[in-house]
């Protein structure tokens, strides 16, 4: 048992930061006392956090991100310094600077999490003032950090790349290994829909360069036996919404959750087909390994995915679905189609997905966590 302290920091509400808590669940199985510190932008109730001990931080929303920023850094920086630890461990890049200067401080190291590639983030793509600031930023503190983790081998080489860093460890968004629900029922019950139609679905957050636009406009060019599910909450949900009303696809696309990180699965079984299509806004996405994808693929659900490195090393490359496009609204639409039509093509990938699942789980690959550290 290690029994030293480690102490969790990221900006984000929780409620679907399920890398954070896949990693304090792992220090916290390795004997580590571990608390994560997060942000909250009203009251609300956060579920699936039961087991580890978490406190958040309360921003108002409304206020402009760098304001909301600077709250964050400096409430961050006062909890920090109240909490005794051994470690502290920055998720992605906004904790950085806060985190530093206690590991300063309190001459303790610090891990940095680079949930995203910033230098290749849609949001600095094309700000070249934004992208230098960012960029500094991160290299100010990557260097100093005692180890640094992303989440796919691409992004590891641009960081070693462009920070002169070595061995950044890659620690893929798997997910933890659980028992799969047999009732695959839960989303045609909770719709109301009957038991032989095909589900489409998608999960995670609702947001512009996930392509859900794109997805719900070719939707109506899908057979008829299919409806799209899109399972999850984020800033463009009523948009969305509107954009389903307006296409008149009310009675073929549902909105259902968001669901806890442990309650996913039990939706996620009852589809026929996942979607993650995710947009090429830059390298940050191009270069990603979604939770969605491995989700998909441990419920055994064949997916549509785009054709981007890490997502055709996982679904062409194990078969468990087929890479497109993701601007290609029609072959979007015929690849839907050609899941629902061809059965032999489609017990292929599935069996796919069933045989690779219980290979592609986070604990078999949790263990770089902890040697991180050492």
């Amino acid at each position: 048992m290690s029994g030293k302290r480690i102490i969790f920091a990221v900006f984000d509400e929780l409620h679907r930061e399920y890398r954070g808590y896949k990693t304090a669940l792992t220090f916290k199985k390795a004997g580590y006392s571990v608390k994560v510190i997060g942000i909250r932008y009203n009251i609300d109730k956060l579920s699936g956090w039961e087991d580890i001990p978490h406190r958040r931080i309360s921003i108002n929303k409304k206020v402009p991100l760098i304001l909301n920023m600077l709250v964050f850094w400096l409430r961050l920086l006062h909890k920090l310094l109240k909490e005794k630890c051994d470690i502290i461990y920055s998720h992605d890049i906004f904790p950085l600077l806060p985190v530093y200067i206690v590991s300063k401080l309190k001459k303790v190291p610090y891990i940095y999490d680079a949930h995203e590639f910033w230098h290749g983030n849609s949001q600095v793509e094309n700000r070249p003032a934004a992208k230098k600031f960012w960029t500094s930023y991160e290299r100010f503190f990557i260097k100093r950090a005692k180890s640094v983790i992303t989440v796919s081998a691409p992004i590891a080489e641009e960081l070693e790349n462009i920070y002169g860093l070595k061995n950044v460890r890659v620690v893929t968004n798997l997910p933890i290994e659980k028992e799969i629900p047999q009732n695959r029922t839960m989303i045609h019950d909770l719709l109301g829909l009957e038991k032989d139609t095909k589900i489409v679905m998608y999960q995670g957050s609702f947001l512009i360069n996930n392509g859900l636009d794109d997805i719900i406009r070719t939707f109506a060019g899908v057979e008829k036996k299919a409806v799209l599910v899109l399972a999850g909450s984020g800033s463009e949900k009523d948009s969305l919404v509107r954009l389903t009303e307006e296409t008149g696809l009310s009675d073929r696309v549902f909105f259902i959750g968001p669901f806890s990180h442990g309650e996913l699965i039990r939706y996620t079984v009852c589809a026929d087909i996942g979607l993650c299509l995710i947009r090429n806004s830059g390298k940050s996405y191009y270069y990603s390994a979604p939770n969605k994808m491995f989700e998909f693929i441990q419920a055994g659900v064949p997916q549509i995915a785009s054709d981007f490195p890490e997502m055709k090393k996982y679904v062409a490359g194990m078969n468990t679905g087929i890479n497109i496009d993701p601007s290609d609204k029609d072959k979007i639409t015929k690849s839907i189609n050609i899941l629902l039509n061809d059965p032999a093509l489609y017990i292929t990938l599935r069996n796919s997905c069933l045989k690779s699942g219980p290979e592609l789980v986070w604990e078999n690959i949790e263990n770089i966590l902890t040697e991180s550290v050492l």
